[in-house]
């Protein structure tokens, strides 16, 4: 069970698998000129694609399913990725910031996804498991905000835990 506030690390060889898997989709990305928004992905680069694949990898880890390893162009906004995993019949969403930020989806990133997992990585490997937002809980107007861009944003104080999860999900 993921804790909320715990560190999670991802030990020598597991950063080997995530730094690997994100070069891979970095280089995708840029021999085919594509980050999703129709231009190379140079924002972060490779080592957003370590950020983001880390925490993906270890929920994965934490709840015994299988990351999903492919490399492909995907996009919310063209509706070509739909979600990182599976978990108890419901489609996730692994998000991470590097920063003590709140979970933040753009408004052109809404999508139907049931449940998101958010970690911080503010130093690669340890990543802080903040806790679940469902799509109903982040997709509200009253969490629109402007920040870089227009995005639903949800205050880490209101993510719940597991066992608030699993509440939720049985109402």
């Amino acid at each position: 069970m993921l804790q909320i506030n715990e560190i999670y690390t991802l030990d020598i060889h597991e950063q080997k698998i995530v730094e690997l898997v994100a070069e891979m989709r970095q280089s995708n990305k840029e021999k085919t000129g594509w980050d999703g928004a129709g231009r190379v992905a140079e924002f972060g680069g490779v080592n957003l694609n370590v950020f983001g694949f880390g925490a993906e990898y270890i929920f994965c880890r934490e709840k015994n399913t299988f990351p999903d390893f492919e490399i492909k162009n995907t996009s919310k906004r063209q509706k070509t990725d739909d979600y990182d995993c599976n978990w108890l019949s419901m489609s996730v969403d692994v998000k991470t910031s590097q920063k003590q930020y709140p979970l933040m989806v753009p408004k052109f990133n809404k999508c139907d996804v049931d449940l998101f997992a958010f970690f911080v990585c503010e130093k690669y490997p340890n990543y802080q498991f903040k806790g679940y937002a469902t799509n109903e809980m982040l997709f509200q107007e009253s969490n629109l905000r402007q920040t870089r861009v227009m995005a639903y944003c949800l205050d880490q104080n209101k993510l719940v835990n597991e066992d608030e999860l699993l509440f939720l999900k049985n109402l």
